[in-house]
């Protein structure tokens, strides 16, 4: 769509939103441009898509802010344009974001960024309406899109601008960027939920309508008893690809919202259906079967829709969201509903034998995980442990706790990152170990690594390419697609996984994580020579194991200073080679304080561990590390400065082969021993941060990103361990994750975990022994796949998760009504009886035995009475 570029903004924008409208008035749909991947989601739930108009309005919105303000908001990537076009000056770049140059002052930038708003809110309003008229999903998601990217942009301005307001003069009426924003948030909702009403009146009016299998009273059985019902198997069909195009459409969050709104509508519907009917003999199994495939499917829809384990399994239930809560009820009153219909008769008189009082469901269950996901996840509720009676997900099992963190984490539109690091450090970084101990035994052989220099995670700007999605500030660049081009893509793969997950580790973990960890793992490991690049012969290799390229990247961030300072000290000759490696010593002294604690801690674990053949720089595996790390830099620059500063780049190279002969005459003896001391005493004194912490709260909290002792080798603080696990709040694991966060390296490491883990997913489940699917020695790879399964189209129809549809029919589910009805339950006698009442036995007229017609007899006097 060609639009004007040039020209008063106020000018440009109706004919841009003529145009848009005249674009879908001939093809019935909104012109859309996708938004990066790296910014979908977050705090501001950013949408996938936006309709071409508000991106454009978007651009010209910045243009007018960096004229107002002569600087940019920070809403566009704009330095990164800066970088390409760097020969041009700073003054001209805003003529690069699609605008030019020109002169206002914030008041106008006000005054025009709210007429622009109107306008567009307009045209959204009449976009929305057509959709809606049509009943069209398409475009009713290209305007939510369009509104949600023009929210957070006024969001963002409202953050930067020193003006907010313009008032009006003369004929012209004022403006309000909170206005504004008011006023597309509230459109944003009002979408949402037109949204959730058209998905809604879909499910109710076609879907869950059928007239052969809501005939209840007929006295034939349904499909010869062969099947369930038609509706409750297209309902899931339904619910799967809707969230599918929920997840990949409207923004992140407001998908989840409207996806639990018709979890929460429908289940309305089939619990009301189902409480209230009164089948015929022949038809009681249908029921019975139905009601037992409802349970299932939310068993497996409900973890897109809960923030944690606790509300997935009704933990902590008065806490939750409303949705959570009544959807929970709901199921709870499904799973009463199908104990009580579908109870032999003979259960039900011995249960009831001694009254309605004995009876174990009439007993509160407050506190207590919901009875219907027990009954639903065998596997992750084993008998012979005590998750029934657990009050807190801490109470439960290491591999149930992990597999029901991992069904949340898993099923939301969006990565948690708080969450994925919560389940890499839950009990005893427990899923860090499998993977860890995994992946070690399967790394490349050591001719397969990749150069540090050569890597992703360390070269950025090399790798860092700018997608084509608006907004792009080359955060979606995925190192999958890197690995994918090696000649051996599952062991790269393999070899960025384990570098991810020690640097996650070694970053946020406790001691003890560490030493089950990458420790324990280096000492089960069967390769012989895994300790060979620690030795001061190989100080120059840059090849270099994984889990060593993961502690060095603790180092490289802090040593381009220290590489500035070595490069002009021998460049204006004022060092000689051995003068820069006292210099560099000297330099890693004064930048001890910068570099994380967690590096001193893992480098006095590894020394105790390496073979006695393995001689370090200065006999210590942390001075091997860091002149480890500045060789690597100093690389860096020589190979950056080679066409531009050839002397820079040769100065690098020398001093770089000098690290290899650091104290080799002991001539930097004193100096080293005298930084791993001061290296020691930091260790011990408290920081400013904990020492302001324990002022304040009278507790000893940890400096950056650490929960542990201060002295490596000391024995863990159990008090302190158990404080501060991640699994008793939420913030602790927000914390360590807003940490990881600040780095690229850690970005990109979080990013590719996630990818692991959703890849391999059921290895994982089948490590932890809560999976439905049998391990197969013919599997190939196990738990290395690169790419995530994908499920035929028949596969979602016809099954729940990995288990067949009907299971109660085919044999694959038994029920022990007896257990379940001593189940404390929060059941009255009333409600009880309303559902024993509406089986076939207690119908008049029913042909019973005798032996039947007894118990049937004694059951209704026994509820009666207490009723």
């Amino acid at each position: 769509m060609e639009v004007m570029e040039e020209g008063n903004l106020m000018d440009r924008v109706p004919i841009l939103l003529q145009r848009d409208m005249q674009y879908y008035q001939q093809n019935q749909v909104v012109l859309q441009e996708t938004i990066c991947p790296g910014i979908v989601g977050g705090k501001l739930d950013f949408p996938r898509y936006a309709s071409f108009a508000a991106v454009k309005i978007v651009r010209w919105w910045e243009d007018e802010y960096y004229a107002a303000y002569k600087k940019n908001s920070g809403l566009l990537n704009l330095f990164d344009i800066k970088d390409e076009i760097h020969e041009e000056s700073e003054d001209d770049l805003g003529a690069h974001c699609g605008g030019i140059v020109k002169t206002s002052d914030p008041e106008k930038f006000v005054n025009l960024l709210t007429k622009c708003a109107d306008k567009l809110l307009e045209h959204i309003h009449h976009l929305s309406q057509e959709a809606l008229d049509h009943a069209d999903l398409t475009v009713l998601t290209a305007t939510i899109g369009a509104a949600a990217l023009v929210k957070n942009s006024i969001w963002i301005y409202l953050q930067n601008v020193s003006v907010s307001v313009c008032p009006p003069r003369g004929d012209e009426k004022g403006g309000s960027l909170k206005m504004s924003y008011k006023q597309y948030s509230e459109l944003t909702e009002a979408l949402a939920e037109r949204l959730l009403d058209l998905h809604c009146r879909l499910l109710t009016l076609y879907i869950l309508q059928d007239a052969e299998t809501l005939n209840w009273e007929n006295q034939q059985p349904f499909f010869e008893s062969e099947r369930g019902s038609y509706t409750v198997q297209m309902w899931w069909l339904y619910m799967q690809g809707t969230r599918k195009d929920l997840w990949n459409s409207v923004p992140p969050n407001m998908a989840q919202r409207v996806f639990a709104g018709m979890l929460n509508e429908t289940l309305t519907v089939f619990t009301i259906r189902y409480t209230q009917l009164s089948p015929s003999q022949a038809r009681s199994q249908l029921l019975l079967v139905d009601i037992c495939n409802i349970l299932h499917c939310v068993a497996e829809l409900l973890p897109a829709i809960s923030e944690n384990a606790e509300a997935y399994v009704g933990l902590n239930i008065i806490n939750q969201t409303k949705t959570i809560r009544d959807i929970h009820a709901k199921c709870q009153e499904l799973f009463s509903c199908l104990l009580l219909r579908g109870a032999p008769l003979g259960v039900l008189f011995r249960v009831l034998k001694k009254g309605p009082a004995s009876m174990g469901m009439m007993t509160s269950r407050q506190g207590l995980p919901a009875p219907w996901i027990i009954f639903t996840l065998p596997k992750m509720f084993p008998t012979n442990q005590n998750g029934h009676w657990a009050t807190r997900c801490s109470e439960f099992g290491p591999n149930t706790a992990l597999s029901l963190e991992l069904r949340v984490l898993m099923g939301a539109p969006q990565a948690n990152w708080s969450l994925l690091l919560k389940v890499l450090l839950m009990r005893d970084a427990n899923l860090s170990m499998i993977i860890l101990h995994h992946l070690l035994s399967n790394q490349p052989s050591s001719d397969r690594f990749v150069a540090a220099l050569a890597q992703p995670l360390l070269n950025r700007k090399k790798f860092a390419k700018k997608c084509e999605g608006f907004m792009c500030g080359m955060e979606c660049t995925k190192v999958e697609e890197w690995t994918k081009e090696d000649v051996d893509p599952v062991g790269q793969t393999n070899y960025q996984v384990v570098l991810s997950l020690v640097y996650v580790v070694v970053m946020t973990g406790k001691m003890h994580d560490i030493n089950l960890t990458l420790i324990s793992a280096l000492e089960k490991t069967q390769v012989k020579d895994w300790a060979a690049a620690l030795d001061r012969r190989q100080v120059w290799n840059q090849k270099r194991p994984a889990w060593l390229e993961a502690l060095l990247h603790l180092v490289y961030p802090v040593l381009d200073p220290v590489v500035h300072m070595l490069i002009s000290a021998v460049h204006t000759g004022n060092a000689s080679m051995y003068q820069a490696m006292s210099l560099a010593i000297s330099c890693f002294s004064e930048m001890w304080d910068c570099i994380p604690d967690c590096l001193y801690k893992v480098s006095i674990a590894l020394m105790d561990i390496i073979p006695a053949d393995v001689r370090p720089l200065g006999d210590s595996v942390l001075i091997q590390i860091l002149f480890m790390a500045l060789y690597t830099k100093l690389l860096e620059v020589c190979e950056n400065e080679s066409d531009k500063d050839s002397e820079k780049a040769s100065i690098c190279q020398t001093v770089a082969e000098a690290i290899c002969s650091v104290d080799a005459d002991n001539k930097h003896t004193d100096q080293l021993s005298l930084f791993l001391k001061q290296a020691r005493d930091t260790q011990l004194a408290p920081t400013t941060v904990e020492t302001a912490m324990e002022e304040t709260v009278g507790l000893s909290f940890t400096s950056t990103v650490k929960i542990d002792d201060l002295e490596a080798g000391m024995q863990p603080s159990t008090s302190s361990g158990e404080e501060f696990d991640v699994e008793n709040a939420d913030y602790i694991a927000e914390m360590l994750a807003s940490d990881v966060l600040t780095t690229p390296v850690g970005k990109q490491s979080l990013r590719i975990l996630f990818r692991y883990i959703k890849n391999n997913l059921e290895w994982i489940y089948q490590q932890l022994g809560v999976s439905e699917v049998e391990k197969s020695e013919l599997q190939p790879l196990p738990g290395q796949k690169i790419e995530e399964d994908s499920q035929t189209l028949l596969h979602i129809m016809f099954h729940i998760g990995q288990q067949p549809f009907d299971q109660l029919l085919t044999g694959g589910l038994r029920i022990d009504y007896g257990s379940w009805l001593q189940t404390p339950m929060s059941m009255n006698v009333e409600r009880a009886w309303l559902q024993i009442s509406q089986r076939f036995e207690f119908k008049e007229g029913s042909k019973l035995s005798l032996h039947d017609t007894t118990m049937v007899a004694f059951i209704t006097s026994q509820l009666k009475q207490a009723n």
